[in-house]
């Protein structure tokens, strides 16, 4: 569900100063600048404000602050499903939410809680977190009601799943918190969800794990930084990434499959280089906290791609064209996510 409205006409200043790609032309108006479909980019402040642009550049309060700090919020085809205290879920845009306590959340956790939810788009469905059943329930009405899932592996405990993730070739991730970070894997919609059996080289024992995934290579953060961020091909044995500082890791977020980004506690971004990360904080404070990171894109009526990356940070939003090397400041403020 995003707002925004496709740019008809353009003024005779804009197609002055706005030399995009090419020259042509249809009916007076300049191809390579009129968006044919715009991004629609969510923005949640500390004190629980919810802000959404289509652009960067001018911001529109969807819901205001509240005092409950945002613990995840997806997009389905028709709504968004944003978890606070509470499950809600918004058909109208965002005008009116309205809670689905039914779902039995799990406790406000001292981890990052972005990935409780996951939405798939290829198979229409969302998915959430739940200490009921065996941890995991989902909705194939953009959020409207949701029941547990039943597709799983005999024998399997499940329970206490903490994150998700999907890669680009479809197949979904979840982490269990407890069961030694018992790791499943769901192929596709009606699959069951199976055990993943662990080789070596493991993950550290002593880590609190989030997933995410770059391409179709599994992560894993260590959300307290003592173990940073490791890999897999298939999920059973894994390596570590070096380079990255022994602070908390907040975020880790591969924006377009084309870089992978690592926001942490007072050092600002770190990005995947040669194989290691290196800082890449040019344009923004090298102290900065980063708790969000995603990447939105314009689509232009001649087929062109622009790419954008944005930072929820404690000291503004930022922005990065250039796949997070150089950032500037859209927005001051403090954010705790970025959707």
């Amino acid at each position: 569900m995003k707002r925004h409205t496709l740019l008809h006409t353009l003024t005779l200043g804009a197609l002055l100063s706005i030399t995009l790609f090419s020259c042509k032309k249809e009916n007076g108006i300049d191809n390579d600048t009129v968006v044919k479909k715009p991004y629609g980019l969510y923005v949640t402040s500390e004190k629980g404000e919810l802000i959404s642009t289509n652009n960067g550049d001018d911001y529109t309060t969807v819901f205001p602050v509240d005092g409950y700090a945002t613990r995840s919020l997806a997009t389905t085809s028709k709504g968004i499903v944003w978890i606070k205290a509470n499950l809600f879920v918004s058909l109208d845009n965002g005008k009116s939410f309205n809670p689905k306590v039914t779902v039995s959340l799990p406790p406000t956790p001292t981890t990052p809680w972005q990935n409780m939810l996951l939405s798939a788009l290829d198979q229409e469905r969302i998915y959430v977190t739940s200490t009921l059943d065996k941890g995991i329930f989902y909705s194939d009405n953009n959020g409207s009601s949701w029941s547990p899932d039943p597709n799983w592996e005999t024998g399997v405990t499940g329970g206490d799943i903490s994150s998700f993730t999907q890669l680009k070739n479809g197949v979904i991730y979840a982490r269990s918190n407890s069961n030694g970070g018992a790791l499943y894997k769901k192929d596709n919609k009606t699959s069951n969800w199976n055990i993943v059996t662990q080789n070596a080289p493991l993950l550290p024992s002593s880590g609190t794990y989030y997933l995410n995934h770059f391409d179709n290579t599994l992560l894993a953060t260590d959300v307290f930084g003592a173990n940073g961020v490791y890999y897999s091909n298939d999920g059973q044995s894994w390596k570590q990434y070096p380079g990255l500082p022994a602070r908390k890791l907040y975020t880790t977020q591969a924006p377009f499959d084309q870089v992978l980004l690592v926001g942490t506690d007072s050092m600002g971004i770190y990005r995947l280089q040669s194989g290691q990360f290196v800082p890449s904080n040019n344009g923004m404070p090298t102290n900065a906290t980063v708790y969000g990171i995603v990447g939105k894109n314009n689509i232009y009526k001649n087929g062109a791609n622009k790419q954008f990356i944005y930072i929820a940070t404690d000291q503004g939003l930022y922005r990065s064209e250039d796949l997070g090397q150089n950032w500037v400041m859209v927005k001051p403020g403090s954010y705790r996510s970025v959707y």
